[in-house]
């Protein structure tokens, strides 16, 4: 795995990449960063070329202002900013949690260029009630982080959406606490947190009104205690999806590509290929 950094409308942006074959896009969820993936890059990239980047004001990725702006089409301008500067016209798109949003939202408008879709922990499936509070949920979560870093917020941090509470991801510490040290990273979190909230009963930004539309092959991978996105309207909504399975995790919570990292791989693995 290697790391770099472009521009992109102004705006430096960290990445991670390894690996060769067809390309397969990692985006992370609200309040965490292309970290969220080091148990799956390496393994991941045996098989793809595997790309995972910090949305705009996460991670090592510079804020700016997004107000005014409903953050889950702002992010996605972002990510294709990303995939045009590195020429990826084609890819595989794994979306966690925000990212399964974005990820969703992006096939409507380039479905050209999507040539599988992995919703993990997504809540494209929920009402929009449901939306409002799994976003004031995670601010919830991560506020105290956020607002005081250490390693012992973050490790309360990180199992707070997690089945088994002793898994603290211990090897990304670091870098959360010097990325939550970066400037605007507050503001950029609970821009996003309000944004999700402002714009969640627009029927413009909904997915699970749409799902019959979503043409592409796609994997929901969920667990059955995610506390953020329901399993049980995960597997209502992938039967109106006309090429879509279902992967649910047993005593897992939000993150089963970190929960069960190699189980996840495997199922990727298996997932794009085929």
């Amino acid at each position: 795995m290697r790391a770099g950094f472009v521009s992109l409308g102004g705006v430096r942006t960290r990445h991670y990449w390894a690996g060769h074959g067809p390309n397969l896009l990692l985006v992370h969820g609200v309040g965490a960063s292309a970290d969220t993936f080091v148990r799956n890059i390496d393994v991941l990239g045996e098989h793809f070329s595997v790309f995972a980047l910090d949305l705009i004001g996460h991670g090592f990725t510079e804020a700016r202002d997004m107000e005014d702006e409903v953050p889950q089409v702002a992010q996605l301008e972002h990510v294709f900013r990303f995939t045009d500067a590195l020429g990826l016209k084609s890819y595989a798109f794994a979306g966690s949690s925000f990212g399964g949003m974005i990820g969703a939202l992006g096939y409507f408008s380039r479905p050209s260029a999507m040539t599988h879709l992995v919703l993990i922990g997504a809540p494209v499936f929920d009402t929009p009630a449901e939306l409002e509070k799994a976003a004031r949920d995670a601010k919830a979560n991560q506020t105290t982080a956020l607002a005081a870093p250490t390693l012992e917020t973050l490790r309360k941090r990180n199992v707070g959406s997690n089945f088994v509470k002793t898994d603290t991801f211990e090897e990304i510490l670091l870098n959360q606490l010097t990325a939550f040290a970066l400037p605007g990273r507050q503001r950029a979190f609970e821009q996003t947190t309000d944004g999700i909230v402002r714009w969640a009963n627009d029927p413009r930004y909904h997915v699970h009104d749409r799902l019959e539309q979503i043409e592409v092959p796609t994997l929901v991978v969920i667990g059955r205690h995610d506390p953020r996105a329901k399993w049980e309207r995960a597997v209502e909504g992938a039967k109106r999806m006309p090429n879509c399975r279902v992967d649910l995790f047993e005593d897992c919570g939000h993150k089963p590509f970190s929960e069960y990292a190699s189980r996840f791989n495997r199922a990727m693995i298996e997932f794009l290929r085929a």
